[in-house]
């Protein structure tokens, strides 16, 4: 190999010691190859290098860079393919003519296309590092769903200038019931406001909430978590001193039949 030829080895740091000081005397005597070295040190100092290099998975560092190298083989063999000489004209040409060494712009290119994977690297290093050490997975689109409200009623209450309605929506086969309120008065404590769907006499939770300091509220229950051969009767709100009541506790503010 000439000396010359060993420029992107000695900017690496790939030779050996003796490698290296002789390579260095050459340096001393060849014009071309210090320009290239400065040129080549100009093009790296002002890369990124600056954060702590994070190693991500293995398999997600080649992946990355296989599509790098993949998409550069498929350049340089379009480009062969274009620079295809007849085979008489090989036969022409001297066979004992020395082959020429790289040229500065080919080893410029060369370096630029490690440079470049070499930022890859570290930008999947980094993007590693951000999301906590997990290799991120695109989510696929979320299904957009067709909502149908079934039936919709309006809470009264008798005592009080609350009011609320209530929607029975059919979502991609499953139900839901939809609630809010407004003018609700304000909570103590551990108090919360509970929603109820009536079959007969028999209450089934079907949401807890509690008010902002507007006294509005909202609820939406997946209505799947209740025995599906029921028909609802009515539907109610009532206060409770807590999120642990089974049946109605406290009193009950509004209702609506169903």
């Amino acid at each position: 190999m000439r000396e010359c030829e060993k420029v992107l080895d000695y900017f690496n740091d790939e030779l050996s010691e003796g490698e290296k000081e002789q390579f260095e005397r050459h340096l001393e005597s060849c014009e071309d190859c210090r320009e290239e070295i400065e040129e080549l040190r100009s093009l790296t100092d002002d890369l990124p290098f600056s954060s702590e290099p994070v190693d991500p998975p293995e398999g997600m560092k080649d992946r990355v860079l296989g599509a790098v190298f993949a998409e550069e083989e498929t350049e340089e063999k379009s480009q062969e393919e274009e620079n295809v000489v007849p085979l008489e004209q090989h036969l022409e040409q001297d066979s004992s003519r020395e082959v020429d060494r790289p040229t500065r712009s080919n080893r410029q290119a060369w370096l630029m296309r490690g440079l470049a994977a070499a930022l890859v690297a570290s930008l999947v290093g980094n993007v590693f590092a951000l999301t906590g050490g997990e290799e991120t997975v695109s989510e696929p689109p979320a299904v957009e769903s067709t909502d149908q409200v079934n039936q919709r009623v309006s809470l009264e209450g008798e005592s009080t200038p609350a009011r609320a309605s209530a929607a029975m929506i059919r979502q991609n086969g499953s139900q839901l019931l939809t609630l809010q309120a407004e003018q609700l008065e304000p909570l103590q404590g551990d108090e919360v406001y509970q929603v109820w769907l009536l079959n007969g006499d028999e209450p089934y939770r079907a949401g807890t909430f509690v008010a902002n300091q507007n006294g509005e509220g909202a609820v939406a229950f997946s209505m799947d978590q209740l025995p599906s051969e029921l028909d609802w009767d009515a539907v109610a709100i009532s206060k409770e001193p807590n999120a642990q009541s089974q049946t109605p506790q406290g009193e009950v503010i509004l209702s609506s039949s169903l």
